[in-house]
């Protein structure tokens, strides 16, 4: 007799630390939290101290009234360490690192960037760590963004399957995502650069329970659109591991959902979170900007 799935309950904690710079007010019981009382550009340096250590405790930070100019956006998000090479987008005219993410009124699309729960690029050796998000223009509703928390999902697992999944390897790879956009699309997909393309479709092993670097927390590497594979595995042993593991941390106890508004800054730890962007606002026009941090090799 199977038993009737029960909410995940207990082992939340996303209450707010005291901070010298500014406040944080939880968005989620599971995850996310707004930064009030301050605007990027003017945080000193003990200031992105404390913003990393809120941003690593929540694994999501937004705030609000930012209005950041491209200068503004790069500058801030070389303070959180050196840029990731990103695999998609060449970046906006002199700015290299700022990353346009945008969707015309007119334009209709059966598949959009970031719209399936994905970590960013992990088919790179080193995905990067953190992702920053502005939004210039979004529509009067949908292209809200949501998170889930990796960590606290993992937490949640019984400890026999924990312990069966320390050791595993996942391998991440775009390949099942350039198929799927070239059929939806009818059109070659790819990253429009041979060697990027090449590690897209190659990718990479990593730990399937990651450890993170500043922490020490332990976290699923899981991916809804890049996880094809278990080292040692065949893929009919493989999949059912990375589907329950999908379907679990995607709970809606584990998640967090943002509303943009314009002028909103984001930006969370990949090394911690899956996320998605529903393509929900057809008709309407979103500008986003964004930027990713260089990560090591995950451990």
């Amino acid at each position: 007799m199977w038993e009737v799935r029960v909410t995940p309950c207990g082992d939340f904690d996303n209450h707010p630390r005291e901070y010298k710079n500014f406040t944080v007010e939880p968005l989620a019981a599971a995850m996310g939290a707004e930064v009030v009382g301050v605007r990027l550009p003017d945080l000193s340096d003990e200031g992105m101290e404390e913003l990393k250590q809120a941003l690593y405790r929540h694994k999501m930070l937004y705030l609000r009234d930012q209005h950041l100019s491209h200068a503004e956006h790069e500058h801030f998000a070389s303070r959180l360490g050196p840029f990731a090479v990103d695999a998609y987008t060449q970046g906006v005219p002199g700015h290299r690192d700022v990353h346009p993410i945008i969707k015309e009124a007119d334009e209709v699309t059966p598949s959009l960037f970031g719209g399936g729960w994905h970590t960013d690029s992990p088919f790179l050796p080193e995905p990067p760590s953190i992702t920053t998000l502005r939004q210039v223009e979004g529509p009067p509703y949908g292209g809200d963004t949501c998170w889930t928390n990796c960590a606290l999902a993992f937490r949640h697992l019984s400890k026999t399957y924990q312990d069966m999944l320390r050791g595993l390897r996942v391998h991440m790879s775009a390949a099942n995502n350039f198929a799927t956009q070239a059929k939806l699309r009818g059109e070659a997909i790819g990253f429009g650069d041979a060697s990027k393309q090449e590690q897209g479709l190659k990718g990479s092993f990593h730990p399937l329970v990651r450890t993170h670097p500043e922490t020490g927390e332990e976290s699923l590497f899981i991916c809804d659109t890049y996880a094809v594979g278990i080292a040692g595995m065949t893929t009919h042993e493989a999949h059912p591991i990375i589907e329950f593991l999908v379907q679990h941390t995607v709970q809606h106890a584990f998640t967090c959902r943002l509303r943009w508004k314009p002028g909103m800054v984001a930006m969370w730890d990949n090394r911690g979170t899956m996320h998605l962007g529903p393509n929900d606002y057809d008709g309407f026009r979103r500008e986003m900007y964004r930027t990713t941090t260089a990560g090591g090799v995950p451990a």
